[in-house]
């Protein structure tokens, strides 16, 4: 078996195919200057090998490998590597006497192997090289860092060469499959043991509910003839009740209608009466009347003097505020009066002033001057603008006549300019269309190479349909199963809950002490205690009530607990007092039938589990009642009891036999079993997950790949009519060259003409010249304006500001004469108006005083008024008070007979109330009857007015209330009932057989695996311990060929684990030793460079020759060797290449002496690897 040729494309520099051919045997060096690509190689045969980490080749992820482009190429989408191997002795598992290995990458991170053409899976391409030396991992590829971590302190880069040489990967390949099969095994017995746990449980759940069943028709049968015997004699009392209820209805019905006749008797005596003393009755309600309207007139006429008097008192004080106003405006109007004269003086003054013309004289000379001023500054202003512009006018003629010339000079360099560009432009053309010439030679060629990819892509498709067909159908069974396992863990999680329902929470009083007197008690002593499975009924028949106990620490609590309980009456409790109790059984029993203390298989809490123990450790379990009852009598005078299946024999003579129900912690265990159980249907959910997600993603990626592939076949036929186009495009772009070199040609001779106009029309320059002597002319005048123009500008502001001057001073004087003339008139106006104020106020005063005494004379009118009211009001009053003696002299009877009547309603309205009350008795009783009656109908289907065929029991009332209550908490306690328990018992019956069949066949098969596992690990370590040996008198002999007289000292150093015990000798570390030639043996790490160098190659060569591998890549690892060391490296190198193809990547012109064939790696365009078979003095050139 040897590597013939690679095959490179796309692969990091390597953009083009590139095809290495390698001999069969000899030396292959690889040469070339560094960057160029020569690694890459390497990397290239490690890839294609089935190297998975990027590291390794020196990338962050895979997609870098692909070729990612240049300045002058783009990059691709693929990278793609072959390697042939030449199989005719039928070294690899195949029956192709030539074998190639293709790998791909593409962008988009997808990837596939190929073996022949055929494509298949990474483990395949495992399989095809396992134990044959060509995998991406062995010692076939050797590198600077393989060197160093060959004698580096990691000892498991060591090992796995070993082992590789030893041939253990196989057996360790095939140990690690085995173990997989194992653990498989192991997780379906766990599986198989949590259902067979399951399905046990569930045996004894349905004995235990069969149970219920009887205690249910048991306990309903008692309910049902004791409540039907209180409910018939309930219903005859009820009867009789209503019975009493109707006859005092109509007693009260008869009191109620002789109270109503006797009541309209009277009311009639007391309507004659009032008729005989109707006179009498009418004059006093009268006079009475007239006494309340005489009241109120008295009133109104008082109310009437007391609004008189305010109206008096408000007059009275608006004439004050009035007087004072007068007063105070009489003050205003004498000051106004006073500044009046003084401002009127002042304006005489202000009047008569003379200077006041003088000043207005002279105002009007300065203005005229400043007017004069004015005009003149106008004018130079004028012939300013007027200068300004014509000068404007010559600057942009100058400025035209230069421009011109300078357009033309501009115009000239730009055409020169153009024909330089016109001139490159016709040389690019010319190349342009030679390549295009060329372009179209090689579409030609691609269409050709299109056509076959797209009939080998086309067949691929139809595999890859076919494969994706057959994926999707293992997706849908795997999907069935797994709805399949959700059913189960639906069932299990229905069976668990089953369970719990039925959990004892202990008796009344015991939850009645957890909730209401916590600080005192410590829990349920169930609660607080584990025992094994099998031994849980054990424990629950020697505790007894004590299950269902709660636990106190004290005898305070103990007795505080027990007064607390009388207190509340809630019922009895049993209580464990963990802090005394007996001193544990010290002795111990054995012999045939004993199994153990009790006390062995129980554990809890540290408060409780002293005292739990001492109390467990009189109690033995044996394995028959027969057992228990003999040492029963044998240990007689011992305080002991014997627990066996049957039942508890104490050495007192007592015993207690029967299958008790399931206790608390026989539920506690089956509900966790069943929990394991669903954890184990749980964890096959999550596999059976798993492998869809598998699945999935092998749809996935077959349906991405099956995606990959149409598009490329879309491509190819993209490609296919791209080219087609392209033929035509090429064909244009001739043309249109062709075209553009005739117009390049016509637009370069017309420049040409162009720039010798512009050169001739230079020749004269006298008209700028007159234009700039006529622009200095207008410049020197139009500086003289501006500068007289400024002088006169600035006497204008002064004389300017001499005249505000004169006008604010002559303003003063005239603004205060106008302030005061303006006071004088605001002074008349204010006089004017305060004096009519002050005639307004003195008429008010005049009007109020009027109504004063108007009001003062209606005063003593209503005065007399009111005295002459309350005398008449005195004397109706003496009228009514003898009325109304005369009116109850005559009445008589009348109030005693009207008192009689009340008293007589009163009675009937509280018969009324009594009878409404026993029709509500009534109809309470009647709906009672009738909830009694629809109850005993609904439950029982009896009829209690004719209670026929119904089995009366004798009963006590008080006590048959309470036997009713507890039967119905009896029934509620049992929960649902399964009445077709049977029929399930036997269908679990039949699941148990069945389970543990499987189970003990899986054991079975853990056994086999078990001696599998062993034989293999004795045949591994057989061969590792002997290839060891040979390869450490290898390494003897190549390393004394390298270091004249030098010595190795290699050996095998066993590791233990945590315990301290040897662990596997396939895993002891590698210790390596050695002394050079004249030194001594001080260790690896005392090596300098080259002696490293060389120690590591005579290692993995003493490997080679224990295994030899049919190639060998060694990457530049002759660089720390001097030129000494690089010959005896060599002749060991030639000595081995008569069996084995070396490819030597180095630098060294020695070892390109030595090469057999020479390939050199270059990059005549920057970042793209070329090969080239070179002799040997171009190698030495390569290398520098």
């Amino acid at each position: 078996m040897q590597i013939t040729k690679l095959k490179i494309f796309g692969f990091k520099s390597f953009a083009q195919r590139t095809e290495i051919n390698f001999p069969t045997k000899g030396l292959t060096a690889v040469v070339g200057p560094n960057g160029c690509g020569k690694s890459n190689i390497t990397d290239a045969i490690r890839w294609v090998l089935g190297e998975q980490k990027a590291a390794s080749l020196r990338m962050s992820k895979m997609q870098d490998v692909i070729f990612s482009g240049t300045e002058e190429r783009a990059a691709m989408s693929l990278a793609e590597v072959s390697i042939v191997i030449d199989n005719s002795d039928g070294t690899l598992n195949s029956e192709y006497s030539e074998v190639i290995v293709t790998r791909r990458v593409h962008r988009d991170g997808s990837g596939e192997y190929l073996i022949n053409n055929q494509e298949c899976r990474l483990r395949d391409v495992h399989a095809l090289l396992f134990d044959s030396g060509l995998g991406s991992s062995t010692y076939s590829q050797m590198n600077a860092d393989m060197i160093k971590a060959v004698l580096s302190d990691k000892a498991d880069d060591r090992r796995v060469l070993f082992e590789e040489a030893a041939g253990v990967s196989k057996y360790k390949q095939q140990r690690k499959e085995t173990r997989r099969q194992l653990e498989r095994v192991q997780m379906d017995m766990e599986r198989v043991e949590d259902n067979l746990r399951s399905v046990r449980r569930s045996v004894k759940l349905y004995e235990t509910q069969a149970e219920k069943v009887n205690e249910f028709k048991r306990l309903s049968k008692r309910l049902r003839e004791l409540d039907l015997s209180v409910s018939i004699d309930k219903f005859d009392d009820m009867k009789e009740g209503l019975a009493t209820l109707d006859t005092a209805t109509r007693r009260l019905n008869h009191d109620v209608e002789n109270s109503k006749t006797n009541a309209t008797v009277l009311q009639a005596k007391i309507d004659e009466k009032k008729l005989l003393i109707a006179e009498d009755e009418n004059a006093y309600r009268d006079l009475e009347r007239e006494v309340q309207k005489a009241t109120i007139e008295l009133n109104d006429l008082n109310n009437s003097m007391g609004r008189i008097r305010d109206v008096i008192s408000n007059l009275e004080a608006a004439n004050e505020k009035s007087q004072e106003e007068i007063d105070r405006n009489t003050g205003k109007v004498q000051e106004l009066l006073s500044e009046r004269a003084r401002l009127e003086e002042e304006n005489a003054v202000l009047s008569s002033d003379s200077d006041v013309d003088e000043m207005n004289a002279l105002l009007e000379r300065e203005r005229e001057i400043l007017q004069v001023m004015r005009d003149k500054v106008d004018d130079l202003r004028t012939q300013s603008r007027e200068l300004a512009n014509e000068r404007l006018q010559k600057t942009n003629q100058v400025n035209s006549l230069k421009s011109r010339f300078e357009r033309m000079d501009a115009e000239s360099g730009l055409l020169q300019a153009n024909l330089a560009k016109w001139r490159s432009e016709m040389e690019q053309v010319q190349s342009q269309k030679a390549s295009a010439e060329s372009a179209l030679a090689d579409i030609n060629a691609g269409l050709e190479a299109a056509d076959a990819d797209l009939e080998r892509l086309t067949e691929q498709r139809s595999t890859r349909e076919e494969r994706l067909d057959a994926e999707r159908a293992d997706l849908l069974e795997a999907q069935k199963k797994l709805q399949e396992l959700k059913n189960e863990v639906a069932r299990l999680t229905s069976r668990i809950d089953v369970l719990q329902s039925v959990a004892n929470e202990g008796t009344d009083a015991s939850r009645w002490l957890m909730e209401h007197k916590a600080d005192l008690v410590g829990g349920l002593l169930s609660e607080r205690i584990e025992a094994a499975p099998e031994y849980a009924a054990q424990v629950e028949a020697a505790l007894g009530d004590l299950m269902d106990a709660v636990v106190v620490a004290s005898d305070d609590a103990a007795i505080a607990a027990v007064d607390a309980m009388k207190g509340e009456n809630v019922g009895k409790a049993v209580l464990a007092l963990v802090g005394a109790g007996a001193e544990p059984y010290s002795g111990t029993l054995q012999g045939d039938g004993v199994t153990g203390c009790l006390k062995d298989y129980v554990t809890a809490d540290e408060q409780i589990a002293g005292w739990l123990k001492a109390l467990l450790s009189r109690y033995f379990v044996v394995d028959s009642l027969s057992t228990a009852v003999r040492l029963a009598r044998a240990m007689r005078g011992e305080d002991l009891c014997f627990v066996a299946p049957e039942g508890i024999v104490r050495t007192s003579g007592l015993m207690s036999s029967g299958t008790a129900t399931s206790g608390t912690l026989s539920r506690k265990n089956e509900i966790a079993e069943a929990n394991s159980l669903l954890e184990g249907v749980n964890l096959e959910v999550a596999q059976a997950e798993e492998e869809i997600g598998r699945l999935q993603d092998l749809v996935d990626e077959d349906t991405q790949m099956l995606a990959s592939l149409v598009d490329e076949i879309r491509e190819k036929e993209d490609m296919k009519r791209g080219g087609n186009a392209g033929i035509s495009i090429q064909n244009n772009i001739i043309a249109g060259c062709d075209r553009r070199l005739a117009q390049l040609q016509g637009e370069m001779q017309n420049a040409e003409s162009k720039i010798q106009a512009a050169e001739a029309s230079k020749n004269s320059d006298q008209e700028l010249m007159d234009a700039q002597a006529s622009l200095e002319k207008i410049e020197e005048e139009y500086s003289r304006v501006n500068d007289e123009l400024s002088e006169q500008d600035t006497m204008f502001r002064e004389k300017e500001e001499d005249v505000r001057e004169l006008e604010r001073s002559a303003q003063d004087k005239t603004a205060k004469l106008t302030q005061n003339t303006n006071r004088l008139n605001y002074i008349a106006e204010q006089v004017e108006f305060l004096e009519n104020a002050i005639q307004g106020r003195k008429a008010e005063i005049e009007k109020n005083q009027a109504a004063i005494q108007k009001n003062e004379e209606d005063g003593r009118g209503v005065a007399d008024q009111v005295q002459s009211k309350d005398s008449a009001l005195r004397e109706l009053e003496n009228q009514r008070d003898l009325a109304r003696e005369k009116y109850e002299l005559v009445s008589g009877d009348l109030e005693e007979w009207r008192s009689e009547v009340n008293r007589l309603r009163d009675d009937m309205i509280e018969k009324m109330k009594e009878l409404n009350d026993v029709g509500r008795r009534q109809e309470a009783l009647q709906a009672n009857l009738d909830r009694l009656t629809e109850r005993i109908t609904n439950e029982y289907s009896v009829d209690l007015a004719n209670p026929e065929d119904v089995e009366r029991v004798e009963y006590s009332q008080p006590e048959a209330d309470r036997e009713i209550r507890e039967l119905r908490g009896k029934i509620k306690e049992l929960g649902p009932i399964n009445v077709n328990v049977m029929e399930d018992y036997e269908d679990e019956k039949k699941r148990l057989l069945e389970v543990e069949a499987q189970f003990d066949d899986l054991d079975r098969a853990r056994a086999s695996l078990d001696r599998t596992i062993t034989k293999l690990d004795d045949i591994a370590r057989s061969r590792y311990l002997d290839t060891f040996a040979r390869i450490q008198k290898n390494f003897q002999f190549v390393f004394s060929k390298l270091f004249l007289n030098g010595e190795t000292k290699m050996s095998l150093v066993e590791k233990v684990d945590e315990m301290g015990k040897p662990m596997d000798i396939l895993d002891a570390d590698i210790e390596i030793n050695v002394r050079p030639t004249g030194k001594k043996m001080r260790g690896i790490k005392a090596l300098s460079g080259g002696e490293h160098a060389l120690t590591a190659t005579a290692l993995l060569f003493a490997i080679y020759m224990e295994k030899p591998s049919p190639y060998c890549v060694l990457d530049e690892v002759d660089g720390p060797l001097d030129d000494a060391n690089v010959g005896r490296f060599m002749a060991l190198l030639r000595e081995f290449s008569k069996q084995t193809l070396f490819i030597v990547v180095t630098h060294n012109k020695r070892t390109m002496a030595e090469a057999d064939m020479l390939y050199g790696v270059t990059q005549e365009i920057k970042g793209i690897s070329r090969i080239a078979s070179v002799q040997l003095a171009d190698a030495t050139k390569f290398a520098i």
